[in-house]
């Protein structure tokens, strides 16, 4: 059965890196729903989390082939009982003045923040779950959504290794 797998990989922060990484990925036909990458508490180096789309075995398979790279340091397969993942979300609300107040309110049920408006806009931002997110973009859908950009998916682990 195919499920949304969380892979965290803490890498070599050089020039190719994620070329390589990502080249893994294409030439083993692996489909990667997110893939986000930034520095992290080790100077040098980077964390990188990206969820797979696929069975145990692929994801196994995954695991296998990315600890194999050169500039991989360490692998993690995070499941959801001992992880912690959140997604930002800018989402451009175009909306009338009259619609404005149920969209505040939409957005503080949603513990979101509007940082910016314009006459004809509404800004909203949102970090959380992705299925919070998916819940958020399904309750603007009626003030008229102009825009939304995501960051995919940032995960940590929360058993510690110590």
């Amino acid at each position: 059965m195919s499920q949304h797998h969380t892979i965290t990989a803490l890498v070599q922060n050089e020039a190719g890196t994620i070329n390589r990484l990502v080249s893994m990925f294409r030439r083993r036909g692996i489909s990667l729903a997110s893939f986000n990458a930034g520095d992290c508490e080790q100077d040098g180096y980077s964390r990188l989390t990206m969820v797979v789309d696929g069975d145990e075995t692929l994801l196994h398979q995954t695991v296998r082939q990315l600890e194999k790279l050169i500039d991989v340091v360490e692998v993690e397969d995070l499941s959801q009982e001992h992880s912690l993942s959140r997604e930002l979300a800018l989402i451009r609300v175009d909306c009338e003045e009259s619609q404005r107040t149920p969209v505040y309110n939409l957005v503080n049920e949603f513990y979101a923040k509007t940082p910016r408006s314009t006459p004809q806009s509404l800004f909203v931002e949102f970090a959380g779950a992705t299925p919070e997110v998916e819940r958020l973009l399904t309750a603007l859908e009626p003030y008229s959504i102009g825009e939304i950009v995501r960051t995919g998916v940032v995960a940590m682990g929360t058993e510690s290794n110590l």
